[in-house]
């Protein structure tokens, strides 16, 4: 029954390390099998029924031992009412002797027959007696190691449900884990659709320069340029696309052919921010390349592409 119990408590270690190394791991890692996990679960409902298994044999042979001590108890009480018996029956003769001399020596032979008689089943008791100590020793021994295996099956049982309901929380949070991935990823996937079919609509010139001119309508700079306008009038406005490839768009503004700026307007969607800042400005068109314009400040003083 050692043996057996060593075995099941390095049977028992084994998980308990498998679950350390497991709860070691980051996050990051790859994310185990869900069948793998069932499969453990199973493992492990096995491993509970054997301990349940186990646990009834032993309770049954602590029944047996009982029921064996209650039949040695019973055993000697009739041995006791047997000595009793030749007891009184040694009296009854030692009474007979003196009233029947004639027949003392055959009394004496039958008196000193069953004296011995009598001293061996007072043996026969003595020694049921230790046999009795012996057994009830035994049992107290065998019980109490009964005990401790119960015990210790209902310690391995209670780390293994532990165990269990520690593998099943896994479980449902890794299934949650790749729920959130997968939405993640579906998220990513139409962000990338989205980036990409916004590239290949910049990819157009004109439509590149369209989306800078928005992206300027709808910027803070678009407010500094409307309130210069509201002091020197309405401004020629030219539009371009600047060098590179994914140029930005050069908006310039030119009042009374004095005074001009420069914006700049990136619609590219991996741009950081300020995607619309002023690039120069100045009060002189001197050294200036000063080109015709191709864009106006339309109504709700809105950049509008065309004259």
């Amino acid at each position: 029954m050692e043996g057996q119990d060593g075995q099941e408590t390095g049977g028992e270690q084994r998980p308990e390390g498998e679950e350390a190394s497991g709860t070691a791991e980051p996050v990051s890692e790859e994310i185990p099998d869900p069948e793998e996990l069932m499969a453990r679960l199973g493992i492990k409902d096995n491993r509970i029924r054997e301990l349940y298994e186990e646990i009834t044999a032993s309770r049954l042979a602590a029944d047996e031992a009982r029921a064996a001590r209650a039949a040695g108890e019973e055993r000697i009480e009739s041995l006791e009412r047997e000595r009793d018996g030749l007891k009184n029956r040694i009296r009854d003769l030692e009474e007979e002797t003196r009233d029947r001399r004639r027949r003392r020596e055959g009394s004496a032979h039958q008196i000193a027959r069953l004296e011995r008689e009598l001293e061996r089943k007072e043996g026969e008791i003595s020694h049921r007696n230790y046999l009795l100590e012996r057994r009830e020793e035994q049992m107290d021994a065998d019980n109490q190691r009964a005990e401790e295996l119960a015990s210790r099956k209902d310690l391995a049982l209670q780390d293994a449900l532990r165990h269990v309901d520690g593998l099943e929380r896994d479980l449902e949070e890794r299934e949650n884990e790749i729920s959130n991935l997968q939405t993640t990823i579906e998220v990513l996937r139409e962000e990338l659709q989205s980036e990409r079919e916004m590239r290949g609509r910049l990819a157009d010139p004109a439509n590149r320069l369209r989306a800078g001119i928005d992206l300027f309508n709808e910027s803070e700079q678009r407010k500094s340029m409307n309130a210069l306008s509201r002091t020197m009038g309405q401004p020629q406005v030219h539009v371009e696309l600047d060098e590179g490839d994914e140029p930005p768009v050069l908006l310039t503004f030119t009042w009374q052919g004095v005074t001009w700026q420069t914006y700049v307007s990136d619609p590219g969607p991996a741009v950081e921010e300020p995607r619309v800042y002023l690039k120069r400005a100045g009060e002189d068109l001197s050294g200036v390349n000063s080109k015709p314009p191709n864009a106006r400040v339309g109504p709700g003083d809105r950049v509008v592409l065309g004259l």
